[in-house]
């Protein structure tokens, strides 16, 4: 996807980015941030940010990064404080402080794992804020008589693939990019864990038992890990072939996830 250069803003958002940080010894493109129109680190006298933007014109990337700055307040135990927002001239611009971190890796045996549950352990102990929070909605792919399962009181990251799962060099998992945070059953973002698990390679028996060190996974009542496998392959099932090689292991993942639930494979 193209982004925007620096140097291709507007004239008045990058000066009032300037005014914002004082001294900016450096601007760094970056490719990250699939949903940003600009991604950028910014070298400042008090440390480096990572600057993510989106056009006000473009909807769906403004209102994603706005559902950032809502949500972050609140989750600043597990990620990047924000140090900036502008708007100005048509453009949304957010800094974060920026994690010096590298992508996480869920594959069998990798020493992220236990980090990864530390943080879903502190993501589970964090209170649902008092803000405007849609509720998950699985209504497209979840057997009608599930529905229920899904719901609940909780906060929910709801996009944890490894992209957005840091580990910084002192082995501290961190939490970016909450675009996509919903309120649901408490044991949601573990369950999606799980999912992932499944997609890095392993089976869904592994992938169940490491969950299972976690207090939220013992408030799943029988039938919900049956739904939850039912709604992933249903949902991926959809899913056309792509180039990346996630997407498509996902889809395959699932698909043993719901056959393994079903008793219909024994890994």
């Amino acid at each position: 996807m193209t982004k925007t250069p620096w140097h291709e803003l507007p004239r008045e958002v990058r000066d009032a980015v300037q005014r914002e940080l004082g001294d900016v010894a450096g601007i760094e493109a970056i490719s990250e941030g699939l949903n940003s129109d600009i991604t950028l680190t910014a070298e400042t006298r008090s440390g480096r940010l990572f600057i993510k933007g989106a056009r006000l014109d473009d909807n769906l990337k403004a209102r994603q990064l706005r559902r950032e700055v809502s949500i972050n307040p609140y989750v600043t135990h597990l990620s990047p404080k924000i140090r900036l927002q502008i708007e100005r001239a048509g453009w949304l611009i957010v800094g974060f402080d920026h994690i010096e971190g590298r992508r996480a890796d869920y594959s069998p045996l990798s020493p992220d794992i236990p980090l990864v549950l530390d943080l879903l352990g502190r993501l589970s102990e964090t209170p649902c804020p008092d803000i405007p929070l849609r509720p998950v909605d699985r209504s497209a792919y979840a057997r009608p008589e599930d529905l229920h399962r899904f719901s609940g009181e909780a906060l929910a990251h709801a996009d944890l693939n490894p992209d957005n799962v840091r580990i910084t060099a002192d082995r501290r998992a961190y939490l970016v990019d909450w675009a996509r945070y919903v309120r649901s059953a408490p044991w949601s973002d573990a369950a999606a864990f799980a999912m992932c698990l499944m997609t890095c390679g392993h089976t869904p028996r592994d992938a169940e038992h490491i969950l299972s060190t976690l207090p939220v996974w013992k408030a799943l009542e029988p039938g919900d890990l049956d739904a939850v496998a039912y709604y992933q392959s249903a949902m991926r099932s959809t899913w056309k072939p792509r180039l990346d090689p996630w997407t498509n292991a996902s889809v395959a993942a699932a698909r043993r996830w719901f056959d393994y639930r079903m008793g219909l494979e024994q890994a």
